[in-house]
């Protein structure tokens, strides 16, 4: 009878029914405290609905009956590592994995908090390991790329990639990591036909939501769109839609075609002239049209055509109230003025302020803040400091980056992370200064000092993980001569 009940528990338990097996499994622990099968998955489930504190005690109670079991002790490592008390989680997955060397999740767990935790060689070694316990797992296969990505070593990283596609041809994530790499290392046919892989991501809104689009035209392909019209989605960050625009100034130039841009928010749509292109957003009706494509997609068929470097185009609407704002604001300021940013939305990339801080103190110069997030601590420290501005209102509107816009304008240089900003400037023909980490993202390529997408562009590559000294220690000689 209670055999049956606990059957029941689990698999209200494995539907998710989380609320019904919780109860069923508190009833036959109060008959039996220390049935270890049910208290087993009794701190599961709690360990599942972030009851942590309570799902602590219950894999305590359990390895107090049986403290060599592997599976306990991998799930109570489980149970910290999803708390990111990784020291605990890193202790637990070894003892498991020393009492059963065959649980290859295990060292795929070590593996992957080392690899969160920037700790990549260690990261290597822990998912090799759980590669030759189980050579199928292409999860593992993907996250070891992804390791030897980050130590630059960037030929085990396309064998690994390799090795996780051939596990699984089915894994987009797997492909779409690989298109990177191959972008990154400027092999562009076979990239570009692997970056194809992103629209079938399932847990990236923009292709989700393409799919819900459910589109009928034909995706376009490089034919002629003379008396045609097309459909193009934005995608991804506003960089790319910012960066990648000029492959549509230049289709209007090749073809007479109506594009129609699909951009996710009205916040964008100020960007563009609505004689050159019909811009609409999400919840508004698409109109008829003959071809579509994604954005980035575009790149595909412009490399056939040797077009993938076309020029920028400057393609940003004046806005003549806040020009005459800025103009005015920004005219009180003497001598240089030079607009920096530390932050990006790459994960773990942002550049530590300090940098620009010291970089400010070694000059006069007038060193203006684009970006509006700036932690108390920094901003009583720019509070003390003459020559680092700071305008809290800026980009305080519904209309994206439209005082960055022009701001940009009246200033004679920008230094900034590789984000948006970055684009914006170069777009608006300002010399751009982007040091980047060491291993940065594909757009642009390996070792280079210039970009082939903009002609104002100077690029400051990192020497080492996490070490920002040398480029500003060139970017400080080259700022001397610059003025």
């Amino acid at each position: 009878m209670a055999e049956n009940i606990f059957k029941t528990a689990v698999l209200h338990h494995s539907k998710g029914n989380f609320s019904k097996a919780k109860e069923i499994y508190e009833t036959l622990l109060k008959k039996n405290p220390n049935d270890l099968a049910v208290l087993e998955n009794y701190g599961a489930l709690l360990s599942q609905t972030k009851d942590f504190k309570k799902a602590e005690d219950i894999f305590k109670k359990c390895l107090e009956i049986k403290p060599e079991d592997p599976i306990l002790l991998y799930n109570f490592g489980k149970l910290f590592h999803d708390q990111k008390i990784f020291d605990k989680a890193i202790k637990l997955y070894e003892k498991s994995f020393g009492i059963n060397p065959k649980n290859n999740f295990s060292m795929y767990n070590i593996g992957n908090i080392y690899l969160l935790s920037g700790k990549f060689e260690k990261a290597i070694s822990a998912f090799k390991k759980s590669i030759e316990i189980n050579p199928e797992n292409f999860l593992a296969h993907n996250n070891l790329a992804l390791a030897y990505k980050n130590t630059g070593n960037f030929n085990d990283s396309l064998k690994s990639y390799k090795n996780a596609i051939a596990k699984n041809e089915n894994y987009v994530d797997g492909h779409v990591n690989y298109s990177t790499q191959l972008l990154m290392l400027e092999k562009f046919k076979e990239g570009f036909e692997e970056y194809e892989w992103r629209k079938k991501s399932k847990s990236f809104s923009d292709y989700i939501n393409y799919s819900k689009l459910n589109l009928k035209s034909k995706v376009w392909n490089g034919e002629a769109l003379d008396n045609k019209k097309l459909f193009v989605i934005a995608e991804q960050g506003i960089g790319d839609l910012i960066q990648f625009t000029r492959h549509l100034y230049l289709l209007k130039k090749k073809y007479k075609v109506e594009i129609i841009l699909y951009v996710k928010s009205k916040k964008f749509s100020h960007f563009f002239d609505k004689k050159r292109f019909k811009i609409i957003s999400e919840g508004d009706t698409i109109p008829p049209h003959d071809y579509h494509n994604h954005l980035l997609s575009l790149l595909k068929v412009f490399l056939k055509d040797n077009n993938l470097f076309c020029k920028s185009v400057n393609f940003f609407q004046k806005n003549k109230e806040t020009e005459e704002k800025w103009r005015s604001k920004l005219k009180k300021y003497k001598g240089p003025k030079i607009g920096i940013n530390s932050l990006t939305s790459l994960s773990g990339k942002n550049i530590p302020m300090k940098y620009f801080m010291q970089l400010a103190s070694n000059f006069d110069f007038n060193f203006i803040f684009l970006q509006k997030s700036i932690n108390k601590s920094e901003l009583k420290e720019i509070a003390n400091r003459k020559n680092l501005i700071y305008f809290s209102d800026i980009d305080s509107s519904d209309k994206a980056f439209v005082d960055s816009i022009e701001i940009i304008k009246n200033l004679d240089l920008i230094i900034t992370a590789d984000t948006s900003i970055a684009h914006v400037s170069a777009t608006l023909e300002k010399n751009t200064w982007i040091p980047l980490p060491f291993v940065s993202d594909w757009r642009w390529f390996l070792d280079e000092k210039s970009s082939r997408w903009y002609d104002n562009v100077a690029l400051y590559r990192s020497k080492k993980i996490n070490n920002w000294d040398i480029p500003f220690q060139t970017i400080e000689k080259d700022l001397k001569k610059f003025f």
